[in-house]
Parts: structure tokens; sequence; C-alpha cells
């Protein structure tokens, strides 16, 4: 565990042309923050996500030899060396580094536990504030992992982070590689929540740097020009079909490739957007919509309420509908469940529960269990999975 008071060193002596030279650089700024974006695991198969004030603190120690970076809590053995690669990326980036100073990362609520890498981004962000002198954007947010070479990699949790940070963000940045998220929420939900924020989609420091330091005119121009399309569609949503909005659009685009919301709003615009879910926002959708019907499983409770409102009917409806939009090969795992709900929507009605109809609703379960268990077995699933 990377513990309050375990120091991460930069090196005082930087590799320059072959000889070892000592830096004399000065810090930039004393303070600096971003807006992180976490994740807290609900209990129940659901997350909440929010946009978290990071700062980052300089203090003066004369005595030391090297610039120090710390963190003012506890935080997990990811969080740590996810930071240890980002104090190899600054280290790299640049020829001098300031000595003498403490750097002190701070989270805005300091009584939750953190761990996992997903801060990794924020904090090079922060890192190089410090040194630079550049104020980062107060609008922004970014979530990401990151390693010594600078490039972002992947984490956990994106949509539901997206979510929490629309309330208090402008701008959010994600890693590229999980866009499908943000693809597969487009899918499930419909475009509503691509007008509430500006996603962008991020696969370096450098592309996060653009949009939380110091913006060029023309990311500017791609932010405020979107900004008009979200004002546009507040009003009416059906102005997405619009010529113009089209147009400013693709203007956007034109200029910043990445904007993931603009993107996928002129698909959807053009009546072009993506139909299928990837692979694992398939499984993850068919388990959520089952996630009741689990419990009552559990519980054997298989009490009928009637109409729309009964567990039963909604789930069999809901995955349905669902088992069109899914990856093929998640395809048997859908029927399986829709095959269970539908027996156990046979059987609950009956007054005497007979050790036949424990018989058949197991080997139901079994069947669905299999299916899914078959599906994580395959090879080539598993390695799409693991580069999600």
């Amino acid at each position: 565990m990377f513990k309050a008071g375990c120091v991460l060193s930069f090196s005082l002596l930087l590799m320059i042309g072959g000889q070892m030279v000592g830096s004399a650089a000065e810090v930039g700024r004393k303070q600096t923050g971003v807006k992180g974006l976490l994740v807290m695991d609900l209990g129940n198969g659901e997350y909440a996500g929010t946009a978290s004030q990071m700062n980052a603190t300089v203090i003066k120690k004369p005595s030391l030899e090297s610039l120090e970076v710390a963190f003012n809590q506890d935080v997990g053995e990811l969080m740590s060396k996810a930071t240890k690669e980002v104090v190899k990326f600054i280290n790299v980036r640049h020829d001098e580094v300031p000595v003498g100073y403490r750097v002190e990362f701070a989270f805005a609520d300091q009584y939750s536990p953190k761990d996992g890498p997903s801060a990794a981004v924020a904090t090079a962000l922060m890192l190089e504030s410090i040194i630079t002198g550049v104020e980062l954007a107060d609008d922004f947010a970014v979530t990401g992992d990151m390693n010594a070479t600078g490039a972002v990699r992947p984490v956990g949790g994106v949509m539901s982070k997206v979510r929490g940070a629309s309330k208090k963000c402008k701008v959010v940045a994600i890693p590229e590689a999980n866009v499908s998220a943000i693809r597969d929420a487009y899918i499930i939900e419909g475009p509503s929540y691509l007008s509430a924020i500006q996603i962008f989609s991020i696969k370096n420091f450098d592309q996060a740097y653009a949009l939380a330091g110091e913006r060029g005119l023309e990311t500017e121009k791609a932010i405020a020009d979107f900004s008009a399309v979200q004002k546009a569609l507040r009003k009416n949503p059906k102005y997405v079909y619009n010529g113009k909005v089209k147009a400013k659009l693709k203007e956007v685009l034109d200029v910043m490739p990445n904007h993931v919301s603009a993107k996928l709003l002129l698909q959807h615009g053009m009546k072009q957007g993506p139909k299928k879910l990837s692979l694992s926002g398939s499984i993850v959708a068919i388990d959520s919509a089952a996630v009741d019907f689990s419990k009552m499983l559990k519980n054997q409770q298989f009490v009928e309420s009637g109409g729309s409102g009964d567990v039963l009917f909604s789930l069999i409806s809901d995955l349905r509908k669902l088992k069109h939009k899914v990856d093929p090969r998640t395809r048997e795992y859908c029927d399986s469940y829709i095959d269970l709900a539908e027996h156990v929507k046979l059987v609950r009605g009956k007054k005497v529960w007979t050790p036949q109809n424990e018989r058949e609703l197991r080997a139901a379960i079994r069947e669905m269990t299999s299916a899914r268990d078959e599906l994580l077995k395959d090879r080539a699933v598993r390695e799409e999975l693991m580069e999600d």
C-alpha cells in the first residue's frame, strides 16, 4: 500500500547528452488542481460516479535533493504504482526538474478509500502545471491510467463517471480505449446525455494537456461551437436533424476529431448511429437487466404483481429488446435468461411447488449459468474483454 508519508522522488541528476547535469529549475506554481473522475461501487451491481476536486500543494524543503511526491492520505497499491509511472513520465518530459520541494496531492474527499489507476492522468496534469506554471481549466475533468511513455490506458466505470461529471463540468476526457462504453450508452439510452457534456477521447498525455492546460484558439472555438449546439438541443432535441446543427458538428470534428459527443450526435443526426453493443457492453447489459430477477431467484420469491410492473414481465420485455442489440456471441446467453424467466413465469402461479418444478427450475438455471460460463471460456472473448 502507498501510505501517506511514503514518498516517490524525482532523480536530482538528469542525464542530458550523456552527462550528469544538476537541476536548478524552480516551480512555476505552488498550488494547482484539477477534477478527477471517481466511481464508487454501490454493492448492488451499480456504480455512482462524480467529478472530485484534486489539489496539489508545493511545500518548500531546502534540505531535499529531489522533488518529492506524496499523497496526504493512504492510497492503494494500484494508485501507488500508477503514480510511479507518472513520476517517470514527468522526469523524462523535462530536462530540468525543480528540487528542494515536496508536492502533496489531496482529494476533496479525504475519508473514503482511494485506489485504482484512474487518477494517473490527473496527477500528471497537476505536476505539469506545477513545473510549467500553466493554470488548469476549472471546467475540465479527466480519468485515465497512464504509463511512463505518456500513453493513456483504459479504466473502469467510465459511463458512471461521465454521468457524475455532467453535474459539475463542461468538458471531460476519457481514454480512447473506453469510447465503446459511450457508444454502448448511446445504443441503450439514446443521445440525450451526449448534449449534457462535451466528451473527448485521449490516447496520450498531450491530448489531455491540450484540453486542461493552455487551450489553443481552435480548441476553444470547437468547445464554444459545441456549446452552441448544446443550447439548441436543450430547446428542442430534434434540432439534431437540422442542417445547420449538423454543419456545426462537422466543423467541431474537423478541428477536434476526438470529440466523442460531437461524433455520436452527428451520426445520430444523419441516422447512422451505432446499433450493436460492444462485447463487454453486451454482457453488462444482460447482467444489469437481470439484477432484480437474480435476487428473486436467490430468495425464491416469485410473486406476481401483474402487468408491466411485474419483474418478470419487465425482464423478458427488456431482454427481448436487448437481444437485437447485443454482440452476436452473447445471444445464446441472452436467450438462456429469457428461457429461464419464461419458465419461472409458467410455474410461479402454481399453488403447490412440486419436486418436478424444483428440478425444472434448477435445470433452467444451470442452462443459463452454462451459457455464461461457455461464453467467458472462449479465448477470443476473454482476450477482447481484457483489452476493454
